[in-house]
């Protein structure tokens, strides 16, 4: 890294790291007055719970805006001491210039890949609840039960169940372990159902297998089977999630089960596109405004380059969700706006490196 690298990363950390504690300060004043005006009890620890799950997600949200409005302030110092004209008469080009902001902004889509899978949905998660449980108004509830275990008790057998995934809508699950034991807690049948439905108060199970230590039999390919519970449908959306609070990486499993158990995995796969839309909008916003500063040498027309990125970058990233779920068509028709976005990041790219004429 050389003397003008060095100048022109630290002045953007710098840059960046303003616009951040700025970003916070608004999510502070969101999160304080949603607080103050539409939860039902007024305590200051739960104020501050519910302040410490909005600064990470309002960050997550907010960091395109933040990368791309750092990128503009900066360039403001670039284009008024002509940096950027004096690199290019030796021959460095506009992306070897601006190499540390794309690799920034990469890593940041990366990071946010990552935290997708466990910590972005947790927080989700976790406000959801408190506005469920505190707020005044009614908050939706979720749709997806995951990992779900309980306990049937009857004179003659303790039945132990679990449930891998279920849909509280449809009724649909995947992956049923049953394990019945006598009053000596000694082990009468074990059931492993790999599909099947839960209707009102009785769990059908499609497809499975079974083996019968009292009668010593094995059923390799179990039908039919159901069992009466005391527990309804009703009562289990209870501990249903969002799809939203869900980890990527069980909505992967999800979608590859949905096909063949029933499933809706067109819901399935929208949320992972736009996890994925999401966790690179940065660097989807941060190549063309890149382009349009070396391009034109107006922060103006960058900041407007910027907002257009934003709407037409938004509109993308929600497509999915809005195929899936208004339309009930496939979302993969969304993919057709993300290979364009996708074309585009390529082109600003292929400009970059190529250099503009000055």
């Amino acid at each position: 890294m050389n003397v003008l690298d060095r100048y022109l990363l630290i002045n953007f950390l710098k840059i960046f790291a303003f616009v951040s504690i700025t970003a916070s300060a608004l999510i502070v004043i969101y999160s304080v007055t949603d607080f103050l005006l539409a939860f039902k009890v007024k305590d200051i620890s739960l104020a501050l719970k519910y302040l410490l799950y909005l600064l990470p997600l309002g960050f997550y949200i907010l960091s395109p805006l933040v990368v791309g409005i750092s990128v503009i302030v900066l360039f403001r110092r670039v284009l008024s001491k002509k940096i950027d004209l004096t690199s290019q008469s030796f021959s460095i080009s506009p992306l070897r210039l601006s190499l540390f902001i794309v690799l920034f902004s990469l890593s940041l889509s990366g990071a946010f890949v990552l935290f997708n899978e466990s910590l972005i949905p947790s927080l989700f998660k976790g406000v959801w609840y408190m506005e469920k449980k505190f707020k005044k108004r009614e908050i939706e509830g979720g749709r997806i039960v995951e990992r779900l275990w309980f306990v049937k008790k009857t004179e003659k057998s303790t039945y132990y169940i679990y449930v891998d995934n279920l849909e509280v809508g449809s009724g649909v699950f995947a992956g049923l372990y049953l394990l019945r034991t006598g009053p000596g807690n000694e082990v009468l049948e074990v059931v492993e159902g790999r599909s099947g439905k839960w209707k009102d108060h009785i769990i059908f199970v499609n497809w499975g297998s079974a083996y019968n230590f009292v009668e010593g039999y094995f059923v390799r390919e179990l039908n039919r089977f159901s069992l009466g519970t005391e527990i309804s449908m009703d009562e289990i959306g209870l501990f249903a999630e969002k799809i939203e609070h869900v980890r990527s990486s069980s909505l992967i499993t999800l979608y590859a089960k949905g096909s063949k158990l029933g499933f809706d995995s067109n819901r399935y796969f929208s949320e992972l596109m736009f996890r994925a839309g999401m966790s690179f909008f940065p660097f989807m916003l941060t190549v063309p405004t890149l382009w349009g500063l070396f391009r034109f040498r107006r922060t103006g027309i960058g900041a407007l380059i910027l907002l257009a990125g934003l709407i037409i970058g938004w509109l993308v990233i929600i497509s999915p969700k809005v195929i899936a779920d208004k339309a009930g068509a496939p979302p993969q028709y969304a993919l057709i706006g993300y290979v364009f976005v996708g074309l585009i990041i390529l082109k600003g790219l292929y400009d970059l490196g190529k250099g503009f004429r000055v």
